[in-house]
Parts: C-alpha cells; sequence; structure tokens
C-alpha cells in the first residue's frame, strides 16, 4: 500500500507539463503576473526585461507581446483580486503565475514602513486561490505556466524555506491536477545554490535581500523561461572596447517613432560596435535595441522597438570608424511637443540625463522626432523653436547641431519643420518622403533604418 501511495505521488507530479516546451505562437500576448519580484523583473537589466529582449530578437516578425503586471507585497489573495483587472481585461494568451513568496514571508517579517506584524496565506488558502486563478485562466482559454516560489533566503539552513518547499508542493500538486504547465523555480534555485554557495551565505548570490534578485538572478530566472520557451538567453557582445574620454555623445528625442515601434530583424539585435547607450545608472552600457530601454520617460518596454537611432549610430561610425558614439535615447510615445516645454517633466528628465552624460563624454547633436500628436497644430513651429532655444541655453551649447525629422504625410506639420533651417542657425530638417509605415504613423523597418541614415547624413553635414 505505502508503495502505490508512492507512485500514486510520483505520478501527481510527473503529470505536470514541467519538462514540456510552452508552445509561443504568433500574436501571443504573455502576461507575467507576480508580486515585486515580477514587478522589478520589468527593469532593463530584470528578468522579464531579458526575456522579452530574447523574444523580440528571436521572433522578431511574430508579433508578440510581453507584459510584467507586478505588485510589491502581493500574495496570491491580492492576485485573485485583480485578476480581472490586471489580467483578464487584457486579453492575454498565456500567462506566467510566479507567486508565494509574500504568502510565507509576511508570517515573519512586519511591514517594512509601519513595522506592523502582517499575516500570510494559510496553506488552505494558498491552494485554493491558486487553484481559483488556475480556473478562472483556462475558462478564458488561456495557457496557463505555474511557477514555484525561489527563495526567502540562500542559506540552506533557512526556516522560511522548509515551508516553501510546502508551497512549492502544492503549485506542483495544482499544475498536475489542472494540466497546467510548470516551471520549478525552487528546484532550480536549490540546484543551483547547491553548487554555488558553498559558504550558506543568505543573500548576494542570487539575490541582493535574500528575495528580490540581483543581475545574476534575473539571469537565471530568464534562462529557465526562455529554456522552457525553446530559447536562449542572449549573449553580449564581446566586439566592442570599453569607452572612451573622447566619446561623442547625441541626444535622441520626441515620441514613438523615436522610441522605436518597428520590429527588430534578428540580424539587428546584437551590440553596436563602437556604439553605447546611456543606461538608467548613468553609466555607458553597450548599445543594443530597442535603443529606448534606458528612456526615463518612456512606456513599457514591451512596447519599444527599433527607431532610427540604430542606422544613425551605424552612419556615424562608418563615416569616423575612430570615433566612439554614446547614445542618450529619452523618449516617450504619444507626448506633445506642450510636454517637452522647459519646466515640464520630460524637458527636465532629459536634461537631467544630458548633463549625466556630459561628464563621460561631449554632446555633439539631437535628433528630434516628433508631431504625430500635434499633427492639427498650425502653431507647433514657434513652440519647437522655443524648445530648442530653451535647451541650447541651459547646456550653454547655443552652435549645438538640432536635426528634426518629418512625420508621416502630414503636410501641416512637415512644412513647418521644413521652415526651421531658415529661422533657427545650426538646425536641419531630414525628409520623409519615400518612407512606409505599418499604420498611419509608425515607421516600419526598413524605413526607420532610412530615417537613421538621413538623420546620420544630415548631421554630417551640419558638423563641417
Amino acid at each position: 500500500m505505502k508503495s502505490f501511495i508512492i507512485f500514486l505521488a510520483l505520478t501527481l507530479l510527473c503529470s505536470a507539463k514541467g519538462n514540456s516546451p510552452f508552445q509561443i505562437d504568433e500574436n501571443e500576448k504573455i502576461i507575467f503576473l507576480g508580486d515585486s519580484i515580477t514587478r522589478m523583473g520589468t527593469k532593463p537589466k530584470g528578468y522579464i526585461s531579458l526575456v522579452n529582449q530574447a523574444v523580440q530578437q528571436t521572433r522578431s516578425n511574430d508579433n508578440i507581446q510581453v507584459i510584467g503586471k507586478g505588485i510589491g507585497g502581493n500574495k496570491v489573495p491580492d492576485l485573485l483580486k485583480r485578476l480581472e483587472r490586471d489580467v483578464l481585461d487584457h486579453r492575454p494568451t498565456m500567462v506566467m503565475v510566479y507567486i508565494g513568496i509574500n504568502d510565507i514571508w509576511h508570517w515573519t517579517r512586519p511591514h517594512p514602513v509601519t513595522k506592523e506584524p502582517r499575516e500570510g496565506t494559510t496553506v488552505e488558502a494558498y491552494e485554493a486561490g491558486l487553484r481559483d486563478i488556475v480556473q478562472q485562466l483556462q475558462q478564458q482559454k488561456i495557457k496557463v505556466l505555474l511557477c514555484t516560489p525561489t527563495v526567502i533566503g540562500e542559506n540552506s539552513n533557512s526556516a522560511e524555506n522548509s515551508r516553501l518547499d510546502q508551497y512549492s508542493n502544492i503549485v506542483r500538486k495544482i499544475a498536475a491536477d489542472t494540466n497546467s504547465d510548470l516551471l520549478d523555480l525552487r528546484k532550480i534555485f536549490v540546484d543551483y545554490l547547491r553548487k554555488n554557495n558553498p559558504q550558506n551565505q543568505r543573500s548576494n548570490i542570487l539575490t541582493s535581500d535574500s528575495v528580490h534578485m540581483n543581475d545574476q538572478g534575473n539571469a537565471l530566472l530568464a534562462k529557465s523561461f526562455l529554456s522552457k520557451f525553446g530559447m536562449k538567453l542572449p549573449q553580449p557582445s564581446t566586439t566592442t572596447a570599453p569607452p572612451n574620454e573622447d566619446l561623442a555623445v547625441y541626444l535622441l528625442i520626441g515620441q514613438s517613432n523615436m522610441a522605436g515601434r518597428a520590429p527588430i530583424p534578428s540580424e539587428l539585435a546584437g551590440d553596436l560596435e563602437n556604439v553605447f547607450l546611456l543606461n538608467d545608472a548613468g553609466e555607458w552600457a553597450p548599445a543594443r535595441n530597442p535603443l529606448n530601454q534606458y528612456s526615463t520617460i518612456g512606456k513599457p518596454l514591451h512596447i519599444q522597438k527599433l527607431g532610427p537611432g540604430y542606422s544613425f549610430a551605424q552612419s556615424m561610425v562608418k563615416a569616423n570608424p575612430m570615433q566612439q558614439i554614446g547614445l542618450i535615447v529619452n523618449a516617450r510615445g504619444g507626448s506633445k511637443i506642450e510636454s517637452w516645454q522647459k519646466k515640464q517633466e520630460y524637458y527636465q528628465q532629459t536634461l537631467d540625463r544630458v548633463r549625466q552624460a556630459q561628464k563621460l563624454g561631449s554632446l555633439k547633436g539631437v535628433l528630434w522626432h516628433q508631431g504625430e500628436s500635434n499633427h492639427e497644430d498650425p502653431e507647433y513651429l514657434p513652440k519647437l523653436i522655443q524648445f530648442i532655444n530653451d535647451l541650447k541655453a541651459d547646456l550653454s551649447m547655443p552652435e549645438l547641431p538640432f536635426i528634426v525629422g518629418q512625420i508621416n504625410n502630414v503636410a501641416l506639420i512637415n512644412n513647418q519643420l521644413n521652415q526651421l533651417p531658415q529661422k533657427v542657425k545650426h538646425t536641419a530638417c531630414v525628409s520623409s518622403e519615400g518612407l512606409t509605415t505599418s499604420d498611419k504613423w509608425h515607421y516600419d523597418t526598413k524605413s526607420q533604418l532610412m530615417l537613421g541614415e538621413r538623420f546620420a547624413k544630415a548631421m554630417l553635414e551640419l558638423q563641417e
């Protein structure tokens, strides 16, 4: 009888699709649902961002969206309360459910601000709530990937980890019972730490504080999810030398076409040689698409794709192979010219980033692509001129080259942009003639590359 029970338990655990590939089809909308680990995973070096980067590089033409929906402090009951608003209303085709840390941690960890004691989630409530989430998702024909919770303390003798094993077994059982896919992150992390934590540290191997991921932890999470998808973690390029003090810096600002909305072909997925991107830490990182990934005013990372900056930088390096390039890309889709005026948030945040970069290089020019959100504005040009004059004055660079790009098929705006070089010195306007779009406004991949080359040609002419 005892042997039969063991056999039955093993059968249940193995019946979850733990080792089978998680098929990603065209037009998938993938939501990662969870707590602060999920929320922080959407940062540039977070695991969700790394997954999205790999998906966009590998499946650039398949219109796959990767979205993070994490809220700090969430437990299973919290996910249930916001399931409709944050998941079902967005009509995803696939949901990754990664929850359980706070359900255990809150039994012993007081509120970080008030220091008041909190309650976790009982085993019974955790199982019932997670089953309810899976049921609601499957009723909508949404593919579900359940993830076991990772660690509360990287040391093997952590008291919370024995409870984590108990809650992880619940996740495994629910996956088996509901025929859901399973990603056993708990096992992956335990196996990794067994090999790589010889001193039995509580943190700093995969986590920064025993729970939240450091860069290595985010990389392991991303690698685990991508392995489930049949993909690999993008490998950083080693062809670019470290940035030197003579870095030529360019500021790229505007709205969605500058941020980039065109698919990124696999051949444009690697690092740009001799080109660097100002990251969220104010440091130069190897430049790779999407270039708007570190924007302090940008929309979610999964929206950012190919913009004109890639071929602009390529062309500038080609014109002067010995000159390294630094890019500050700080665009915001849907923004109007009014939101870029002096004292407005976008203006100030962009100015702050430029001053950051000036400690590490010399600002050589500005690229501007905006106007779609002001396409009916007959007074657009005076507002743009005011913005240019303010920026040059604040930077004490009256001769700073400033180049604007025409938008798609709007004569009212494009005619005003054409007048800029006659009204403001050291400016130029590049044409949108012959460019094509994927919708009413957004340039496609071929046209973004052409636009970037036109920006570079105009910049080189101004710099002569």
